[in-house]
């Protein structure tokens, strides 16, 4: 990212990092511009840090907890519960692609812009299409249950029941975290995921105390721990919502619109993004039984710290893109999702090193010995992929920002054909090793159309019909 090169430069750049209505006035202009003197280039990467390592200690809080309760459950129950835990979590992981798509996209994107002064108002409408929209999602579930029962084990059914009861409230602790992250103001959510992180791996090890610890009850408690974070973050959210404007005739219809408008593309693309990464979990047990996806999730595993604390500046980054795109140009918000990719790639690289130079004692430290047998060459290609998420992560926000939600599918959608025509049959010969292998096929064909489309598009009139 570029630094100031003057005082006026250096303010108003720092003053568009303000939250919104904190740079409105003269006065607020003088004082800030007295705290941050043009002779301070880093005015812009301060407030960037700030946001940004409270960002990554909410997402780090949040995707550390799950982490922890991954590795425990995968040392502590047999491969094959492990493996129907990771099989029922993939499909939580579909239901949750779909929620972001119309609900978590569309309200970073148009609570920073054409809802932002009414926000409090939007946010309200959105909790009541939480619960529209998951209602007939759960009695899907609910629905699929019994008909795995025919395919996989009793156990695996069993989750998914409970996964259809316990999913609301899975998926409304993201909503909750959007309005955040709309704001600005990752600092509440940070507050929010200290508490889950508490909660989640200990009630982990009292289900286990209790020998009730199973891929069933492992839903539940990601359940209570989201329940009792959602009514905390619901109750901060109404008190500020109090002072803020009466919802506009006619707000929910146009919320709708909006939202379906670009969450029908988002959604397309979830479902792209949704099959190259967890088709393997329900493919590898028809020959290598859900031990084979035990496998491959606890290897997954490995990936998961540092793409969940990009993913933290990346949710993060939708809104600042779209201030950038709106007050400033288009090449801008280019120029900064270059800049990132710049940093974040290197990075990854030393992350690749650390990962499988240290392959064995880690295997050994997290899951006691359980799946080092695992190939060198699969710990590779798993290393690799913090590596090419991450840019199909910058490159996809990007293109989300410019409202152009239909050129991600574009580019996501190659993935989705190389995994069905590919690593489908890599992962039936090879197993393991060939859907880790298939994986990282998958992601180097969306960067190559990411970047077309990005590199292409050169205007934003709207959102794309």
């Amino acid at each position: 990212m570029s630094l100031p090169e003057s005082k006026s430069e250096a303010v108003s750049v720092a003053i568009e990092e303000m939250p919104p209505g904190q740079a409105s006035s003269d006065g607020k202009r003088e004082t800030f511009e007295a705290i941050f003197p043009g002779n301070l280039p880093f005015a812009r990467l301060r407030a960037w840090a700030l946001r940004g390592g409270a960002s990554i200690v909410q997402q780090g809080l949040f995707a550390g907890s799950h982490f922890l309760m991954n590795v425990l459950l995968a040392r502590w129950l047999a491969p094959a519960s492990y493996g129907a835990f990771a099989l029922a979590y993939s499909f939580f992981l579909l239901a949750l692609s779909l929620y972001m798509a119309l609900l978590y996209e569309p309200l970073l994107v148009y609570g920073a812009g054409r809802y932002k002064d009414v926000f409090f108002a939007y946010v309200r409408v959105l909790l009541g299409g939480h619960f529209a929209l998951l209602l007939p999602l759960s009695l899907l579930f609910a629905f699929a249950a019994p008909l795995l029962g025919h395919f996989y084990t009793h156990e695996l059914q069993t989750a998914f029941a409970w996964l259809a009861l316990v999913c609301p409230f899975l998926l409304l602790m993201w909503l909750f975290r959007a309005v955040f992250y709309t704001q600005l103001n990752p600092y509440a959510g940070t507050v929010a995921g200290a508490f889950y992180f508490v909660l989640v791996p200990t009630l982990v090890w009292l289900f286990h105390a209790l020998d009730i610890l199973s891929p069933a009850t492992a839903l539940g408690i990601m359940a209570i721990a989201s329940f009792l974070v959602c009514a905390g973050c619901l109750y901060s959210i109404r008190g500020a919502g109090q002072a803020a404007n009466p919802r506009p005739a006619g707000m929910a219809a146009r919320v709708v619109s909006d939202h379906w408008r670009y969450g029908r593309w988002a959604a397309l693309t979830a479902m792209a993004t949704w099959v190259p990464a967890n088709i393997y979990y329900a493919l590898l047990p028809s020959r290598y039984g859900l031990e084979g996806t035990a496998t491959l999730r606890a290897m997954m595993n490995l990936m998961y710290p540092l793409l969940h604390s990009f993913t933290a500046l990346l949710t993060l980054l939708i809104p600042i893109l779209v201030r950038q795109r709106e007050r400033e140009s288009l090449e801008r918000s280019k120029r900064t999702t270059l800049q990132l990719v710049a940093i974040y790639v290197p990075a990854g690289v030393v992350y690749l090193l650390l990962i499988t130079s240290l392959r064995a004692p880690l295997l050994n430290l997290l899951y006691a010995g359980r799946y080092n047998s695992t190939s060198t060459w699969m710990v590779f290609c798993v290393a690799m992929l913090p590596i090419t998420t991450g840019v199909i992560g910058l490159l996809g926000s990007a293109l989300r920002s410019f409202e152009r939600p239909h050129l991600a599918f574009i580019g996501y959608l190659p993935s989705t054909i190389v995994a069905v025509f590919v690593g489908v049959p890599l992962s039936l010969h090879y197993g393991v090793s060939g859907a880790a292998t298939a994986l990282v096929l998958s992601d180097l064909s969306a960067i190559a159309v990411l970047s077309i489309c990005f590199a292409s598009y050169k205007e934003a009139k709207g959102v794309a019909a």
